[in-house]
């Protein structure tokens, strides 16, 4: 017996994620985010890297300024937190949803650092679409919208 799927030339379950992304609702979500977070703040390049598309661009909030590709994108998280303290950071205001293998994420973030030997603090807010993998959610871009 064929399903509804199969009877409409899709494969079955075309419309759901990949197996290893699972389900992107906003505790999964949280969980994405509380392990991304983890690595580049752990500076641990190749757990990050395991998150990342190949094909990941990471847009700024200066119009038309983005960086591309996973290596890029490694090398500007790299650079940029060189020298860098993190004292505290969190997330909040946080949901996540999917539609077959894209997911986004949306949420608040607050940053304080030492940069430069100067103290500062940032917040904004960003989205995040993220892609199903078959070894789980990867993000394929980052949307940074105004605080």
């Amino acid at each position: 017996m064929l399903n509804h799927d199969a009877a409409h030339g899709r494969e079955p379950n075309a419309l759901c994620a990949q197996p290893g992304a699972g389900v992107l609702d906003d505790l999964a979500a949280a969980r994405w985010i509380q392990s991304y977070d983890a690595a580049w703040l752990g500076r641990d390049w190749s757990r990050l890297e395991r998150l990342l598309a190949a094909d990941v661009a990471l847009l700024a909030a200066v119009p038309g300024a983005s960086i591309a590709g996973r290596r890029a994108v490694l090398e500007h998280m790299r650079s940029r937190l060189s020298g860098v303290e993190v004292h505290e950071y969190n997330t909040t205001d946080l949901t996540g949803r999917a539609a077959g293998d894209l997911g986004i994420i949306s949420y608040r973030w607050q940053l304080e650092w030492t940069i430069g030997h100067r103290r500062q603090q940032l917040s904004g807010r960003d989205v995040l679409v993220l892609r199903a993998a078959a070894a789980g959610w990867q993000l394929l871009r980052r949307l940074p919208l105004d605080p």
